[in-house]
């Protein structure tokens, strides 16, 4: 039976041997460690990725059986150049850090099989074997950890500068897009990673919520993924974060798109958003005019004093985003239509809200009450003490009311006088 020391020694040896099975076998295992990566992850079935790995993996073979044969001081050694190229590749792509984390425990995993297979085969003392794998993992162990941080920090850098330059040439790409200056078609749909060929739904988000600009862009871009989902969009939406709270977007979606799910949707997000929209249009010329039509939709969103979710589209407030151009003026254009009518209170906005809907309905008594879940004679006599207010017929100047009615509906408080203060309780004597 050996003696401890005689085992140490054996097992020293054993671990020399192995190091030098490991050069004249390299190759073999720098495959089967591929093998194992692209058999179990699906990032690694990219022949670019695999290729990459693979001259990272040898590479880091080399380094593994250096430390393993020389006893060389694992804490000081670098990760290989081709496994920090081979990174900067992975954050390019949007491979995840915890994709690259599981490839180097698979990594590991595979190679220490490997060894222990190999020594099996060296020799048939359990114990110089136990012992040679301690030492295994102990020599590798501050490389691992070592070569782990520096690829970490590595891609962080990467990630960074390139989601800059992406964002860059993205939002330089757009906006020749939106002046009609592209020429190169397949070059800006490469950019962008996005079809313009498509059927594009334009739109503008925003949140006033006061987080950072980091938080802000990643919910709003999840936000627009989420919606593109419940659209059942065909492919990814193009995202553009234009600042700390605000986004444009493109939806590739079917002509038989709902729209009016959107407004559902929008509402059971965890933060409220305001959402404005074009109408869905085909072509490089459509991506244009859907995204004019969302920001001319935003102008009415930014004037609205509304609060919480707001969904705008330009199909309904094309002519009131007209008028936001110039609010004072449209405050005094609506006073002087609606009259006592234009005051931020209940009273008034039960009576206007009753007036629209009833000539959205074609003056109907009957789909008026229905709507507004009232008696049909509660709508008259709404409407007759609305005349009053007014001090003319509803018909009379109806383009003009429709179009005041509307602004308020969409504007709210932005465009209406301040309801007087409550007088004061009286004391009594």
């Amino acid at each position: 039976m050996r003696s401890s020391s005689e085992a140490a020694l054996g097992a020293r040896e054993l671990v020399v041997a192995l190091a030098s099975a490991m050069e004249t076998q390299s190759e073999e295992l720098a495959a089967r460690v591929i093998d194992r990566l692209t058999s179990e992850m699906e990032e690694a079935r990219d022949p670019l990725i695999a290729t990459m790995q693979a001259a990272a993996t040898v590479e880091s073979l080399a380094s593994i059986r250096q430390i393993l044969q020389h006893r060389i001081e694992a804490g000081r050694t670098d990760a290989p150049a081709a496994a920090f190229e081979h990174v900067r590749r992975l954050a390019q792509r949007g491979v995840s850090p915890a994709a690259m984390e599981r490839a180097n425990r698979l990594s590991t995993d595979t190679v220490m099989r490997w060894c222990l297979e190999q020594m099996e085969l060296l020799t048939d003392d359990a114990a110089v074997v136990a012992q040679a794998a301690v030492l295994i993992m102990t020599d590798t162990a501050g490389y691992g950890d070592r070569v782990a941080h520096q690829l970490a920090a590595a891609y962080e850098v990467e990630r960074e500068q390139w989601l800059r330059r992406s964002s860059v040439s993205r939002e330089a790409c757009i906006g020749t897009l939106l002046t009609g200056r592209v020429t190169d078609l397949p070059a800006a749909e490469l950019t962008l990673g996005y079809r313009l060929s498509q059927r594009h739904l334009g739109m503008v988000l925003s949140t006033e919520h006061a987080g950072s600009g980091d938080d802000e862009t990643g919910f709003l871009e999840r936000s627009v993924g989420a919606l593109a989902k419940g659209l059942g969009c065909a492919g990814p939406p193009l995202v553009l974060p234009r600042a700390d709270n605000e986004a444009w977007a493109w939806l590739s979606v079917a002509a038989s798109v709902d729209l009016s799910a959107i407004e559902p949707i929008v509402a059971g997000w965890e933060r409220p958003v305001t959402i404005a929209f074009g109408v869905p249009a085909e072509g490089v010329a459509g991506f244009r005019r859907t995204h004019e039509q969302a920001m001319s939709a935003q102008l009415v969103a930014k004037n609205s004093a509304r609060h919480g979710p707001l969904v705008v589209s330009s199909t309904e407030v094309g002519a009131i985003a007209l008028m936001c151009a110039d609010m004072p003026a449209t405050v005094r254009w609506v006073r002087d239509i609606l009259g006592s009518l234009a005051v931020d209170d209940a009273a008034s906005e039960r009576l206007r809200e009753t007036i629209r809907v009833f000539l959205a309905n074609g003056a109907s008594y009957t789909a008026t009450a229905e709507q507004l879940t009232m008696h049909k004679n509660s709508v008259v006599y709404r409407l007759r003490k609305a005349e009053d207010q007014l001090g003319h017929k509803l018909r009379d100047g109806r383009l003009d009311l429709e179009i005041a009615l509307a602004l308020c509906h969409w504007l709210g408080a932005a465009v209406l006088e301040a309801a007087p203060d409550s007088a004061a309780p009286s004391t009594g004597g």
